[in-house]
């Protein structure tokens, strides 16, 4: 039986620390595979949400005439937007203002969780608003919306669904389709 055990052949010691080193080197490549995907998936969801509100507030502009706002409250905290400069001086003319999310019917966003502050009345005042970054805004001229936060990927911040180079064209157009019933 000793014997028996001694001719036994095991897993080298070499063979053992390639295998290692192996499933290490796959185990960082999917991590970082991983990451990535995660914060595409956060600059698509915020994207989603602006062309979900884009619809919205064009149906809602299309009922009643005006932008789904408190135009009361102007929204002024646009130093980081115009820094990136998603924020054109050509389109983007007028005052900027929180979308009123409560104005619109059937809306499931991925993000603007601090417009529940202004609804249920923790933040009134235009200094307590301006202080909120978890927010939608749009502008009242062009219409375009922004996310206040933005979503960061790569050292580079995205707050809407167009890019940098599709600034200074022309503002996002209200679309309106018939539907023959």
């Amino acid at each position: 039986m000793k014997n028996f055990i001694k001719s036994e052949k095991g897993v080298s010691l070499v063979s053992l620390a390639v295998a290692v080193m192996v499933l290490m080197i796959l185990t960082g490549i999917i991590l970082y595979n991983a990451k990535n995907n995660i914060k595409i998936s956060k600059v698509k969801a915020m994207e989603a949400d602006v062309e979900n509100l884009t619809d919205k507030v064009a149906s809602y502009y299309a009922q009643y005439g005006m932008i789904p706002a408190d135009t009361s409250i102007e929204y002024t905290n646009l130093m980081e937007l115009r820094n990136a400069k998603i924020i054109s001086s050509a389109t983007d003319t007028g005052k900027f203002y929180v979308i009123d999310l409560s104005a619109m019917e059937n809306i499931t966003l991925n993000y603007g969780q601090d417009y529940e502050k202004i609804r249920n009345g923790s933040a009134t005042t235009p200094e307590q608003i301006n202080q909120l970054k978890d927010l939608y805004i749009i502008n009242e001229t062009s219409h375009n919306i922004f996310y206040v936060a933005g979503i960061t990927m790569d050292n580079y911040t995205y707050y809407t669904n167009y890019d940098v180079d599709e600034v200074d064209k022309v503002p996002v157009t209200l679309r309106y389709e018939n539907v023959a019933l």
